[in-house]
Formats: C-alpha cells, sequence, structure tokens
C-alpha cells in the first residue's frame, strides 16, 4: 500500500505546488532530504535507490517545456555561485555553464532524462507535465488517486501559484507560468542542443518560432 510520495523535478516545475496539492488531497507522509536527496537533484540511479524500500512510495517526476522552464529560470535562477548571471543575454544565459552542467539546456536534458530511467525500476511512478497540472488538477487527482487507497471524495484545487519562497496570488499565475516570445537565435541554440529522443519522449515538441 502507497503511504508516502518523494517529488524529484526541476527549479521551476511546480514541485512545491503540487506538494501543497498532495498534502490536501490524500493522506500520505513526504518524503525529505533524509530519503533519497534533494528533490532538484539528478535522479538516483539503481544503485542507489535499490538501498531503500521503495515499495510504499509513489515517486512523481514533474516536468515542464523545456522553452518556458529556461524563460523561468532566467527570470530566477537560484544561483548563488554567479549572482548576475541573469545579467546576461538570454542567448549567453543559456549556454553559460550552470552548476557542474556544460550549460542549462544540457542540465534539462540530462536531469529529465534520469527522471524517465528512474521511472523504469521504481514499483510506482507517475510523471506529470507542470503545464497538465496547470490545465486540469482534477485529472492529476484522477492519476495519483489511483495508487492511493485514501484519498479526498472531490479534488481540493490549488488556486494559488507556489513557489521556494512562499505563495503568489491567483492573478500573477500566467506571469511567472506563461512563455513569452523567444528570438530566432534564441530558439536556434536552444533546439541546437535540446536531445529529440527525449523530446520525442515526454511529448513536447520543437519551436521554430513562438507568437504570444
Amino acid at each position: 500500500m502507497i503511504n508516502a510520495f518523494k517529488i524529484f523535478g526541476e527549479r521551476h516545475t511546480g514541485t512545491n505546488a503540487l506538494s501543497v496539492f498532495i498534502s490536501e488531497n490524500f493522506n500520505l507522509k513526504m518524503h525529505y532530504y533524509d530519503y533519497l536527496g534533494w528533490k532538484h537533484r539528478l535522479a538516483p540511479n539503481y544503485r542507489e535507490f535499490s538501498k531503500y524500500d521503495t515499495s510504499e512510495t509513489l515517486f512523481i517526476f514533474l516536468v515542464r517545456d523545456p522553452y518556458s522552464w529556461l524563460q523561468a529560470m532566467y527570470r530566477e535562477p537560484y544561483y548563488n555561485h554567479y549572482r548576475r548571471i541573469n545579467e546576461l543575454p538570454f542567448e549567453e544565459f543559456v549556454t553559460f555553464p550552470f552548476e557542474d552542467y556544460e550549460n542549462l539546456i544540457s542540465m534539462w536534458c540530462k536531469k529529465n532524462d534520469s527522471y524517465l530511467e528512474m521511472a523504469k525500476w521504481v514499483p510506482n511512478s507517475l510523471l506529470i507535465k507542470l503545464e497538465d497540472f496547470r490545465e486540469n488538477q482534477h485529472e492529476v487527482f484522477w492519476k495519483i488517486g489511483k495508487f492511493v487507497a485514501s484519498k479526498q471524495e472531490n479534488c481540493i484545487q490549488l488556486n494559488t501559484y507556489i513557489n521556494g519562497r512562499g505563495h503568489i496570488q491567483n492573478q500573477d499565475i500566467d506571469k511567472n507560468l506563461r512563455m513569452h516570445t523567444l528570438s530566432e537565435s534564441a530558439l536556434e541554440i536552444i533546439n541546437k542542443h535540446l536531445d529529440w529522443r527525449l523530446m520525442t519522449s515526454l511529448r513536447y515538441r520543437f519551436l521554430d518560432n513562438y507568437d504570444e
């Protein structure tokens, strides 16, 4: 029986919002750092997570469209090693070395690929797109509910956007989640670094141009 959940997802993918949503709707314990580490990390490999009892945990992997995610990171990169990183032009920002990755696009690819790999091996897993959670929380409630015996009769929807520093009012959700127009040069750079196989697996499409 599932009695706990563990979320993995990059910054700006809704990990805080989904944690609150699950806590409101399901009687589940949330695993923290002491259980397989930081939620924003590269997903643990088989050798690491096989040391843990995973039979009673639902692993949820959160992903977000790379184009809007990169823009969110540009607004707030949560990167203390170089505090002026988002003062770079966007085209330089997306290819600037980030943590121990070649660049942010590489990090997006490698972390999401690690989520898909871990999901193959753990007994209970669910991949959720932030876009789907934003559009239809009832559908996400139903998907999680298939794994869980104890839940609310009706979905309690989350009406505020939540980031790592607290709540943002409902009217600002679009400001934080929407995607804005990207230049042709930015799109060319991003597409050059994206993994087409991963994009296909996650059912995201490559953009050649984007109009608001």
